[in-house]
């Protein structure tokens, strides 16, 4: 499985969470993979290529997790995430303003959300997850 953190979200978030990831993750039948987009793209590439970066059909599952409310409704991006199976989780609220330590404390607390949902999630579909304390199944967009 591949997850990648949009370029909105901090590179050092994505890197922390890849540790853990990597730690919780030996021994598994399937290795999970967490990146940063640029660590797949360049900087400033648009969302498109971005998408398809992501679901690169090297893994059985592939999700993007992004601040970017827009992609729910852009038709063209909506195209993308169903072309390629990339599944979305898109972080609603507060996601985008908080700080550094913010956003990083809620992303260890729905991380297990997140992978749960990207584990049972139709291959092109997108998720929204709440900026909230307590963690509860994710809603389809």
């Amino acid at each position: 499985m591949r997850v990648v953190f949009d370029e909105n979200m901090p590179r050092a978030l994505a890197q922390a969470m890849r540790i853990l990831a990597e730690a919780n993750a030996i021994g598994a039948p399937e290795p999970l993979e967490v990146l940063h987009a640029l660590d797949v793209v360049k900087r400033g590439t648009s969302d498109i290529p971005l998408i398809e970066a992501v679901a690169d059909a090297k893994h059985h599952k592939a999700a993007l997790i992004t601040t970017d409310k827009a992609m729910r409704t852009r038709q063209h991006e909506r195209v993308a995430f169903t072309d390629t199976g990339c599944i979305g989780i898109i972080l609603m609220g507060h996601w985008n303003h908080a700080s550094l330590w913010d956003r990083a404390r809620l992303s260890l607390i729905w991380w297990t959300t997140w992978i749960a949902q990207i584990e049972e999630a139709q291959p092109g579909s997108l998720w929204r997850s709440p900026w909230a304390e307590r963690p509860k199944p994710l809603r389809q967009f």
